[in-house]
């Protein structure tokens, strides 16, 4: 049996790529993409205090318009539920960064680094009572 040929491109010729050519000139480094994906972003404060912000923004609204409670009640809530929220997302996100770092390492094969100091085993005297 004859072996296939491959088909000619019909098209026009592909279009030059402005980032292909900075990679090819050294100007700019390819994104690393692998098995690995990219490492979790820790948690960050700013992060925590937007999002309390939002969802205290939002609750005191709800509040305000849904439920028809008094505007000074609801922004007393509102500022109790955004103290409330600020020192729990910061647990959750640290919660949430442990855990995915902990299965990003597995897959990237990384040790772990530990977090106890271990004392090493020293091997057991002999009793006196064995002699």
């Amino acid at each position: 049996m004859a072996k296939r040929r491959k088909p000619r491109p019909t098209g026009p010729p592909p279009a030059r790529s402005p980032k292909m050519e900075r990679v090819a000139s050294g100007t700019e480094r390819p994104k690393a993409s692998g098995p690995r994906g990219p490492e979790p972003r820790p948690p960050s404060f700013k992060g925590v205090l937007l999002r309390a912000v939002v969802i205290a923004a939002f609750y005191g609204l709800f509040l305000l318009v849904v439920l028809k409670e008094k505007p000074a009640t609801t922004l007393l809530v509102a500022l109790f539920g955004f103290a409330l929220m600020v020192p729990l997302g910061m647990l959750f996100d640290r919660m949430r960064y442990r855990s995915q770092m902990r299965r990003w390492n597995q897959r990237s094969g990384v040790a772990a680094p530990s977090t106890t100091t271990r004392a090493k085993e020293q091997p057991a005297a002999p009793d006196a009572d064995d002699a």
